[in-house]
This record gives structure tokens, sequence and C-alpha cells, in this order.
């Protein structure tokens, strides 16, 4: 996997389990994808390129993310 790829995971799993942490587990994997959405408009609008694999990394790290906040939230509690 690409160094920029691991980013967008990172990215995507951090935003996740930050949500997922203060608000809700679902609104976190939600976050990631308008992360990674937003951040690839921007990319699109300021150096004319939209990368879809650098946007599903993000999302798979969003996935990732919301799955251990999911299994935190039923073996703690």
């Amino acid at each position: 996997m690409a160094y920029d790829k691991k980013l967008h995971l990172a990215a995507g799993l951090l935003v996740a389990i930050l949500a997922g942490y203060f608000i809700s587990p679902s609104y976190g994997l939600a976050a990631a994808v308008f992360a990674g959405l937003m951040k690839e408009v921007r990319d699109w609008g300021c150096y004319r390129g939209f990368d879809w694999k650098d946007m599903v990394a993000t999302w798979l790290g969003g996935l990732l993310g919301t799955i251990l906040m999911e299994a935190a939230r039923w073996t703690i509690f």
C-alpha cells in the first residue's frame, strides 16, 4: 500500500474514533466519509486531481474505526 493511502487510512480511522467516542460510532463513520469526500473535492479544486483510491482509503479507515468503536462499546457495556 502506498504511503499516501496509509495516511488516508489513518486519517479516516482517527476521525471515526474521535467522532465515535465523543458523539456516537455511527456518526464517526459518517464523519470519516464526509472528511474523505471534502479532502478530494479540495484536491480537485486546488490541484485538479480527484483520486478515488484516496477517498476509498479514508472511508475504509472510517469503517475500521467504527468497527473498533462498536466492539469497544459492546465489550465495555
